[in-house]
């Protein structure tokens, strides 16, 4: 990505952050998407987020501030079955000046950081993403969603991501793609 869209993307990283964590809930399911939140907004000038399931995902919008513009992704989340801290995060927005459509990868902290992630959709080639940025939040990649990626996302049935813990063994985190194309029309 060019630079200043990487800059952008990162400045919007904290405002999903607050966006995830005020809608994240744990749950015992394989992929479980955030229950809605009701409570109200810190700031009276805040808009509670706007959240809609749809099927596997999230479509969730907010604006921050009444004199700037709303803000829309689509989360999808996976929790494992034997615990109760979020394994995988994915979120898909517009993103930077050139308003480009992109995904970020969200694992935990403590993986080996030179692999990267591999990103894989059904049985098609996987793609290997640098960690760009760990915080408190967890480890970060991204990748922008162009052509041919972004069809094999919409015809998708579901997708991996592997990365590597501090052992070095492999974690292989498959995450759900049902209800994607219907929650992406309805990104702005």
């Amino acid at each position: 990505m060019a630079g200043r869209t990487r800059h952008a993307l990162f400045t919007v990283l904290s405002l999903i952050a607050l966006v995830t964590a005020a809608a994240s809930t744990p749950a015992a399911a394989q992929t479980q998407v955030p229950a809605p939140t009701t409570e109200p907004a810190a700031d009276p000038a805040q808009k509670a987020p706007e959240i809609e399931r749809i099927k596997d995902w999230t479509f969730q919008c907010t604006q921050p501030k009444a004199d700037k513009p709303r803000t829309c992704f689509l989360i999808h989340d996976v929790y494992p079955t034997e615990g109760k801290a979020r394994i995988l995060q994915v979120v898909v927005g517009r993103f930077g000046a050139e308003n480009l459509l992109g995904a970020l990868f969200f694992v935990p902290l403590g993986i080996r950081l030179p692999p990267g992630l591999l990103l894989q959709i059904d049985k098609n080639e996987p793609q290997r993403l640098p960690v760009e940025q760990c915080t408190s939040k967890g480890c970060q990649a991204q990748i922008v969603l162009a052509e041919p990626l972004l069809s094999t996302l919409k015809a998708g049935n579901g997708g991996e991501v592997t990365f590597e813990d501090a052992t070095g063994r492999q974690m292989v985190v498959p995450f759900s793609l049902h209800g994607f194309t219907a929650a992406l029309e309805k990104l702005p």
